[in-house]
This record gives structure tokens, sequence and C-alpha cells, in this order.
């Protein structure tokens, strides 16, 4: 839990000024992920729903919803959603929600007119570790952005360029992270609002019009590396993670009838079974080990249903990386409901499925052209990853 500069002791202070969240198990308790607030709930902010900008000159690339003593928050988010109907071919009909976002009470004057705004609920941590160690190849391997074999999937890399390099994105909702380094720094820095080696600014997300904010207090210290948060914290973070086991997907899928279903509505073609990690002397426990995430950690256009208007990288708006679907059991029973996609709109698999278009709009097709009992049977499949 990190608190205000200054204070007696230097190890956990500069938050904010402006600022989401006090530490990383407020949006990721217990390692898992966050949910969308309920709008019938009053008061009601979920747990680690952020909303992201196509870079607003005055809010920057993300609202922060806290601000320390002395400093305005720059707003808080307002969420309800419309109820859609979608009729099956069989005749039966699942209700959707879409979400319909507002920032209310703006602390610095309206959005500009061109500014996009993308909820993100957070998404669970576990089995990071192992992710960070598919070869590169491996994953370049399945791209086809020119659908060579004609299947109408194109999946394709984010390259993310660090410090004149171009790498690898594979971490977070656009793949716009190549390691747990780059993910951990950029949510202290947008999230907590604290200085890393990645992101030496000690007021995070402020933009050059937040003046008060960037003249507020800091935690930078010279026995810190001149920083809030130094190499060695970022280390010992990193290696919590990389240490965290995923929640399944050490071993293959035991149902046979559903890992064909899922081939079959050409769900694989983009959430592809397994990898095995590569070698890794330094960290054996995560070297050479099948695992089966049901990723190919590339980018796919999801349609205009699912589109935010915020580029990352090589990530246009409608562009997300296919999401790692094990762990699904547990989160469905950690509260008994699910927040699925990047904003959590889908409250089941099933919802989750119809929401896809684009790339993904054959395999929607054909899922929906199920007999209603192969569908239960491949949510349950999806579900139990």
């Amino acid at each position: 839990m990190w608190v205000t500069a200054p204070t007696v002791t230097h190890a956990n202070d500069g938050l904010g000024p402006l600022y989401n969240a006090r530490s990383c198990a407020t949006c990721h308790p217990k390692g898992g992920g966050g949910r969308p607030p309920d709008p019938a709930a009053e008061g009601d902010q979920g747990v680690g729903y952020l909303v992201k900008l196509n870079g607003d000159p005055v809010y920057g690339r993300q609202i922060q919803t806290n601000a320390v003593l002395g400093q305005t928050i720059e707003g808080r988010p307002r969420l309800r959603y419309r109820e859609e109907a979608v009729r099956l071919p069989d005749g039966g009909t699942v209700r959707l929600r879409r979400p319909v976002l507002e920032i209310a009470d703006l602390g610095y004057g309206p959005l500009a007119g061109a500014t996009a705004l993308s909820a993100r609920v957070a998404p669970p941590v576990h089995g990071m570790g192992l992710l960070e160690r598919i070869p590169e190849a491996d994953i370049l391997a399945g791209a086809d952005p020119d659908d060579r074999n004609g299947d109408g999937v194109r999946g394709r890399p984010n390259r993310i360029t660090v410090d004149g390099v171009p790498q690898l994105g594979r971490f977070g909702w656009k793949a716009t992270h190549p390691t747990l380094t780059r993910q951990d720094s950029e949510a202290f820095s947008l999230d907590i609002g604290m200085s890393t080696p990645a992101f030496p600014d000690p007021w995070g997300d402020c933009t050059e019009a937040q003046g008060d904010c960037r003249r507020g207090p800091h935690g930078s210290s010279p026995q810190y590396e001149g920083l809030e948060i130094p190499s060695t914290i970022i280390g010992l973070i990193d290696g919590y993670l990389r240490g965290l086991p995923p929640d399944g997907g050490l071993e293959p899928p035991k149902d046979a009838a559903g890992s064909a279903l899922f081939a079959a509505t050409g769900c694989a073609a983009c959430h592809r079974p397994s990898f095995t990690t590569a070698e890794d002397p330094a960290h054996p426990d995560l070297s050479r080990r099948r695992i089966f995430p049901f990723s190919d950690l590339l980018l796919h256009d999801l349609g205009p249903d699912l589109a935010d208007g915020v580029p990352m990288g090589e990530a246009r708006g409608q562009d997300w990386r296919t999401t790692p679907l094990w762990g699904l059991q547990r989160r469905a029973g950690g509260d008994g409901r699910l927040s699925l996609l990047h904003d959590g709109r889908a409250r089941s698999v099933t919802e989750a499925i119809l929401w896809h278009g684009g790339e993904a709009a054959g395999a929607r097709s054909a899922f929906m052209a199920l007999p209603a009992a192969e569908r239960r049977h491949l949510a349950r499949f999806v579900l139990g990853l």
C-alpha cells in the first residue's frame, strides 16, 4: 500500500498525485481480475475498472479517479447498459448488454472532441511468467496477416519499440508490453502515479496542462535511484508474478468432445490451445513446459462492436490480443459472476462469443448454428479451462 509523500520512511511514499489505486492488489485481488461497476448499486466503482484515452491533451492516457490531498480528481466513470437481444437460428434468444460510458465530475474541463473512451477491467495475473517464456518464433509462426490459408483469420503481432528496439508485445489487452517489467512499470505510472526506471516521471500521467499535479509532492529518493519505485522493487514484483501459476492450463483438456467442438467452430484459430516454453536456466520451473493458455498472443480485428477507438502501438481500435482462456473456472466460482472481454460486458461465455465479429465472425456464426446442447457443451468446455 503506497501513501502520499513525504513520510518518515521513503520506502512506500510517492502515491499520485493523481491515481486510480493505492496498490496492485486493489485491481488484482488475490491475483485475479476486475469487474465493471454495477449500475444498480449506488456508488459502486467496480474492481480494477479503468478508462483509457487515446491521448487527450489535458487528461492524458487514462482517467485518474483519485487524488492526494490538495489535488483534483480527473473524473468518475458512469456506466449504464443497453439490453440487446440476439436471436439464434434454432429460435433461442440471448440477451447482451452494450455498455454506455461517460465521465462525470470532470476536474479539468471538457474532454477534447476527438478523445475516445475505452473501459478496461484488470485481467488476472496468474501464469504470466509462463507466457513470457514462450519463444517469440513460436508466436510469430502463427501470424497470418495476409490470410494465406484463406480462413479469414489474420493474426499479427504488435511490435512495441522500447529504447529504440522493436519488441514483440505479448501482455495487455492489445499486446502493448513485451515483458513483465514493462507491464508492471506502466501500471505504476498510470494507475498509482509512481516513477520507475522505465517511466521516470514522478507525476505519472499528469500532462503539462495539469501544472498543480506536476508540482505536487513526490517520493523520489536518492537512495532509490532517484525514483519512487527503484529497479530492486520492480524486480521483486516481477519475480512474484513469474511464480504465480495459472489457474489451470498445465494439463491438456480431458473433454475430447469439447475440444473437437472448439476446433470445429473455428475458436482454436485464434485461441491456440498450447505452447512449449523455452529453455531458461535462470528459471528452471518455467523451462520446457507444455502449457495450455488457449491464446496465440496475436492481434485480431474483432469488428466494430468491440472497437474502442484507442490504437496502441500497431494495434488499431478494433484490434485485440487473443485473451488466454485458462483460469475461467476459478473466476466464475469466485463471486458467482463473470466479467469477460476487455470491459467486462459479457456475463457468460456465450455472451462473450456473441460479441465477437471481424475475423471471429465465422466462429461466432458456427457457434450460433450448433444445436443448443452442443452450444452448452462448448461453453462448459471453455469455462472449465
